[in-house]
């Protein structure tokens, strides 16, 4: 009987253990925008308006500290750590709005093709905010997006298309 309970408990623990150490969906998710939003935004880096660099620049290391901070969040899934996550994200908006004023402001000849970029770095940057929960600490996020990474990148590609001033994402 005490073996019955000895490996119940352990079985119950270990699920429990294994539970814990879950990460949640929305994680997965913003993980991958992110790894698409960052050659989407370094593409701009070569064909805009030299001024424009260092918004660019701006969106692009802060994409690769959202990164970090998600693994982080991965590993120890605190309040804090979301938090975290939360202020990296606003950072990335916050350059993401910098760079599309700044190209409607001070580049009025900015092409059809950086506008529809920044517009989809926009929209990205909306669908990774809406994917990470509420500042409450609950997991479930603030709403569902409706685009995915692989929609993100399919909508690059059809913009780049034909022209040779970018890559288009494999």
């Amino acid at each position: 009987m005490k073996i019955r309970v000895l490996i119940g408990s352990l079985f119950l623990a270990a699920t429990l253990f294994v539970a814990a150490c879950v990460v949640p969906a929305w994680v997965n998710a913003v993980e991958a925008d992110v790894e698409i939003a960052v050659p989407i935004a370094a593409s701009l880096i070569t064909v805009i308006d030299p001024a424009l660099a260092p918004l660019v620049n701006a969106v692009v290391a802060g994409l690769n500290a959202l990164e970090k901070v998600l693994d982080t969040y991965k590993s120890s899934q605190t309040a804090t750590n979301l938090q975290a996550v939360q202020a990296a994200m606003n950072a990335v908006n916050a350059n993401i709005a910098q760079l599309e004023s700044a190209a409607q402001i001070h580049n009025p000849g900015t092409d059809a093709k950086i506008t529809a970029i920044v517009g989809l770095l926009t929209q990205l940057s909306a669908a990774i905010i809406s994917e990470v929960p509420a500042p409450t600490g609950t997991t479930a996020p603030l709403k569902t997006s409706v685009h995915n990474a692989a929609w993100f990148k399919a909508q690059y590609n059809l913009i780049v298309a034909g022209d040779s001033r970018f890559t288009p994402l494999p």
